[in-house]
């Protein structure tokens, strides 16, 4: 029997037996990331001289919010929302996909715009939406926004949107696939004459005040950017033969988000395949293509071999280990959503960290 004979004959053999095992495998037999039915937990602060593990979830093997099989009991956005990810108190990582109209009304009027009172971004993987952006609670036609695929959303908190007040008015053309986080437990507070605190399931707020929209001081805007029309790839500055598209990089806030672009072939740099963060926290989604990454419970762990494919996400705490191994890291290429909080998983506390490396 030749080498190469023996090597296709052992990964047969390895492919079976993973089958076997319940381990869902590639068609190239490379190992997929572990698919989980529950949200990941998030990490405030690392413990003390331990190290985390990076995770997985596919959003499209994830079960719909309230229906057989998820963990979450309502959908909170609508519908057909996938919660995967969550923090250990507040905070939720949702993928939600919004239906297509099928009638020909137009949006009824009356109903008021509304805020947070905490961070949020989002995403835009297809589709489109339409997104009332007034800059007064008193405003009746604001701004219509048409966020479509690409589209890149951060919304401080106190920021106006929602509502229908408009006149006339637009409605999404295709179905809206989304992925978005919100920092706080999802509550909202609408203005205008009957305006006030709305809890997420029913939650009462904290203190009768936060549903008092005429004591804001001074609402925020967001900051709205369409990567496909108004962003041009670039050079990766830390990783050579990388490409970036700069969404955000909120210095002072500690949050920073980019998409991540590799090209078939790519390779990482030594220094780059074994690195970590003392303190921030690091989420990707993957919008396309596929890669293989590798998973290490220490530095001094062999680590093991995963491969994630397009609608991934893959979470890493801090003083986890993201990995490349000395191969080919694509065949095919990849793009993801890159988004970096300097401590926790909320603004604040900037700037970021660079990573270290376990070269």
């Amino acid at each position: 029997m030749t080498r190469q004979a023996w090597r296709t004959r052992a990964a047969t053999v390895m492919v079976l037996a993973q089958l076997s095992a319940g381990v869902a495998v590639a068609e190239d037999g490379v190992q997929l990331a572990p698919v989980v039915t529950k949200p990941i937990v998030g990490t405030i602060a690392p413990k003390t001289n331990t190290w985390g593990e990076i995770s997985f979830a596919d959003a499209k093997s994830y079960p719909w919010d309230g229906q057989q099989g998820s963990a979450i009991e309502k959908p909170p956005l609508g519908k057909y929302s996938k919660t995967i990810f969550t923090g250990p108190d507040v905070g939720q990582l949702i993928y939600v996909v919004y239906e297509p109209t099928f009638d020909t009304k137009m949006p009824p009027g009356g109903r008021p715009p509304h805020y947070h009172q905490f961070w949020e971004w989002g995403y835009t993987l297809k589709g489109d939406s339409v997104m009332p952006e007034p800059v007064s609670p008193y405003q009746k036609n604001g701004m219509l926004y048409r966020k479509k695929e690409g589209g890149w959303l951060s919304r401080p908190p106190y920021s106006l949107h929602g509502g229908s007040w408009e006149t006339g008015g637009l409605r999404n053309q295709l179905p809206y696939h989304l992925i978005i986080y919100e920092e706080g437990d999802g509550h909202l507070i609408n203005v205008g004459p009957n305006g006030g605190y709305v809890g997420r399931y029913g939650k009462p707020p904290a203190n009768p005040s936060m549903g008092d929209w005429k004591s804001v001081k001074e609402f925020s805007r967001p900051w709205l950017v369409d990567s496909v029309r108004d962003l041009e790839w670039e050079a990766d500055t830390e990783l050579p033969g990388r490409y970036v598209k700069w969404l955000s990089d909120d210095i002072a806030q500690g949050f920073r988000a980019q998409l991540v672009k590799i090209p078939p072939g790519w390779t990482a740099p030594p220094e780059a395949r074994k690195t970590y963060f003392e303190n921030a926290n690091r989420m990707r989604y993957m919008v396309w293509g596929e890669m293989r990454v590798w998973q290490f419970k220490s530095p001094d762990d062999a680590g093991r071999s995963f491969k994630v494919k397009e609608d991934y996400f893959i979470y890493q705490p801090p003083r986890s280990i993201w990995g490349y191994g000395p191969d080919s890291v694509s065949d095919m290429g990849a793009v993801w959503l890159e988004v970096t909080y300097a401590k926790g998983l909320t603004h604040g506390g900037g700037p970021i960290e660079s990573p270290k490396s376990l070269r």
